[in-house]
């Protein structure tokens, strides 16, 4: 395959040159670049107005998604633009989540007996509530996941761009969701470490 064709099949010409960890540290950079978190929070919706940012969120998080899965759902509006970009990669419908806590509902078309799997970009805090509030390590996943559940759809992940690393002593957002629904978590990148480290390029021979 000469390199015309490569820059063809490629998704973007960078993923025809760089490694898989090379894009994935590069993701992450520009994620911190467009919402710093000088203050200890994150804001998402900087994140999800970048349609590149976008666009490579949502391949790394198609490839995160187990096999047979049947429906996307996320919580509106919060996780509709994210939600969007992954099933226009993939092809996969979503149904979205209205309402908070105890009211959460399921809106749109979904079927019981449905394998669905949760996106919510930002999992720990809840987005908008006071610092002193002291919410569960998986506010904003677990109303979702239960309105997936109560309309009889089979949960099986909770996936998420960015895990804040709230929790309520050791109990992390993966114990809270594995222990409360069965449903195992996965986040692209923890909200606020130190930036991975990227490959070594290579050395033009020439």
């Amino acid at each position: 395959m000469n390199l015309a064709q490569v820059l063809r099949t490629a998704p973007d010409a960078p993923s025809a040159f760089q490694s898989a960890r090379q894009r994935s540290a590069e993701l992450y950079a520009d994620i911190l670049a467009v919402a710093p978190g000088g203050d200890g929070r994150v804001d998402i919706e900087a994140v999800q107005s970048r349609p590149s940012i976008l666009r490579r969120t949502a391949a790394l998080l198609s490839e995160a998604l187990p096999p047979g899965t049947d429906r996307l759902v996320c919580a509106a509006p919060d996780g509709i633009a994210v939600t969007t970009a992954l099933a226009l990669h993939t092809g996969l419908p979503f149904a979205t989540v209205t309402g908070t806590g105890d009211d959460a509902r399921l809106t749109g078309e979904a079927h019981a007996g449905e394998h669905a799997v949760v996106v919510v970009p930002l999992v720990g805090a809840a987005q908008g509530a006071p610092q002193d509030a002291a919410p569960g390590p998986a506010q904003g996943a677990a109303p979702v996941v239960r309105a997936a559940l109560d309309a009889g759809m089979r949960v099986s992940h909770v996936l998420s761009v960015l895990d804040s690393g709230s929790a309520s002593g050791d109990r992390s957002v993966a114990d809270v969701l594995r222990e409360q629904y069965e449903v195992r978590f996965h986040a692209l990148f923890p909200a606020l470490p130190a930036l991975p480290t990227t490959d070594q390029k290579e050395v033009d021979p020439r």
